[in-house]
């Protein structure tokens, strides 16, 4: 079966879906393969970057134009402010602390596999790689996410307020999205076992 040609609408949307999976990979993860340097909070120069975005294979033709409309058409992954971009949450690498403080939502949500429910019942969630805990605002978009990822994913629900209230921080990361350390078990709504 033919994939979308490249001047179609489809062709577009293919082509910035593949272009948002490498500036995320870029800048949340592996800046120095295309010779890109972040600032401390995560950000680089916009130019910079698709100058070594055209360096990858099949990118050549990457403008800074292409960047702006990337984040804009991704508010809540991508942020661009004074001639820089940034991811604005996931990050392997160290950048300070991402978004503003703020206090959450009564709930908060999460998506996770069901061979996960044990770790969070024993540890809470812990953020594995990424360098904090990744918390949607509604069910469906924490489904969304996780389904990525496990096709079976189920929604545990963060009582975040109490959380707050018993010191955790929370950061709104963009719209929907707030990052949190690690989030005892003692704040989760999970299912019952068996």
């Amino acid at each position: 079966m033919a994939g979308p040609r490249p001047g179609s609408r489809d062709g577009a949307a293919a082509r910035l879906a593949r272009l948002s999976r490498l500036v995320a990979l870029v800048l949340r993860h592996r800046p120095e393969e295309v010779g890109v340097r972040l600032d401390a909070g995560g950000y680089a120069d916009l130019e910079a970057l698709a100058r070594g975005l055209a360096t990858q294979p099949g990118w050549a033709s990457v403008s800074a134009a292409d960047l702006r409309a990337l984040a804009a058409a991704d508010p809540r992954r991508y942020e661009i402010q004074d001639g820089r971009m940034r991811a604005r949450y996931g990050h392997t690498v160290a950048v300070e602390q991402p978004g503003e403080p703020a206090r959450p939502p009564e709930w908060l949500y999460v998506g996770v596999a069901p061979a996960a429910l044990a770790a969070l019942r024993a540890h809470g969630i812990r953020s594995d790689r990424r360098q904090r805990v990744h918390l949607a605002t509604t069910p469906a978009a924490a489904l969304e996410v996780a389904r990525r990822h496990a096709p079976d994913a189920g929604v545990v629900v963060v009582l975040a307020r109490r959380a707050a209230a018993s010191g955790v921080e929370f950061r709104r990361a963009g719209p929907g999205l707030f990052l949190a350390p690690p989030i005892p078990a003692a704040f989760l709504l999970l299912p019952d076992p068996g």
